[in-house]
């Protein structure tokens, strides 16, 4: 029996309005040549909306010419607005009015960056938290391109748990040791990318560390998430991932010859080592081999990064 699909959209522009805001003459056509242009920034494309990330920090999400959102606690780094949820919000409400009358994209990105710096220099210091894989994650996106062995095209990508969903994840029947977690609905996969070589789209779950691969969110998990989900219909996902693309090259952030092919999707690992010393990259590579083995994730292939290497080698 064919599972109907007709209510699931999933990644893309879908709206008629997308036509007129972001074409030539749209409200919205030099925000996106400023994102273009800015090498510190990425545009993801959601559910007929986009998010503009720095840093792996969503920046602002676009859902319309004239809806914008982001985080009222990016004000946390500044002190005096630190305690103060309603006065964060009235900050956030004023820039986006400003925003709005204004159309000075340009100022609004830099005013944005400095919010987040300093948000995550306060997060830091008083909560002990850093962006460490998300920051990795964002500069292999710009370190990965139509130039190299492969084009990152997605960031971030969760299976949707509507029913309508073709490829909405179901709990296999888990081989002992895959390490699951029990409570899963709806996986989400680090990097949706296209090898340029054969133009095959590819999914790959980044890791960094040796804590990482273990239990619930370790490599096994990640394993049966992709089997039980984009594993189950992979070319339902290919043909979204299709028009994904499109709406990228329409909106010249791919080259218009870039092209995927009709494969199933490949399932892959990134490993980024963090350490330079051998020694220590041989007892992490190994420990990395040896959870793929117990997991039964080792027909898997890996791709191994140098600590301060962010390019994707085929």
């Amino acid at each position: 029996m064919t599972e109907k699909t007709e209510s699931y959209l999933g990644r893309g522009l879908h709206s008629e309005k997308w036509n007129k805001t972001l074409n030539n003459n749209g409200p919205l056509k030099d925000f996106i040549d400023e994102v273009r242009k800015d090498k510190d920034l990425i545009l993801q494309i959601r559910g007929d909306y986009f998010n503009v990330y720095y840093k792996g920090g969503n920046l602002v999400k676009v859902n319309s010419e004239n809806s914008f959102e982001f985080d009222s606690n990016y004000f946390k780094g500044n002190p005096e607005l630190v305690d103060s949820e309603i006065k964060r919000k009235d900050s956030r409400k004023k820039l986006l009015s400003w925003l709005k009358s204004k159309r000075d994209y340009h100022s609004f990105i830099d005013k944005m960056k400095g919010l987040m710096n300093s948000y995550w220099i306060w997060l830091k210091q008083e909560k002990g938290r850093d962006l460490h894989e998300k920051d990795i994650q964002h500069t292999l996106c710009i370190s990965n391109t139509e130039s190299t062995d492969f084009t990152i095209i997605d960031l971030e990508f969760q299976v949707s748990i509507q029913k309508e969903c073709p490829y909405c994840y179901k709990k296999l029947s888990i081989p002992l040791g895959r390490f699951v977690d029990e409570k899963k609905l709806s996986p989400r996969f680090d990097i949706i990318a296209v090898r340029n070589k054969d133009h095959r789209l590819c999914v790959i779950e980044l890791k960094s560390g040796i804590n990482a691969l273990y239990g619930k969110s370790g490599i096994g998990d990640h394993a049966d998430s992709f089997e039980g989900s984009i594993g189950r219909n992979p070319q339902a996902f290919v043909k979204e991932m299709r028009g994904l693309v499109e709406n990228k090259k329409k909106l010249h952030l791919l080259g218009a010859d870039f092209h995927m092919s009709d494969d199933n999707p490949e399932f892959l690992y990134a490993y980024a080592y963090t350490s330079e010393d051998k020694t220590e990259k041989a007892r992490e590579r190994k420990a990395f081999e040896n959870e793929q083995e117990n997991s039964r994730s080792n027909h898997y292939r890996v791709i191994y990064l140098n600590k301060g290497d962010f390019t994707l080698h085929n």
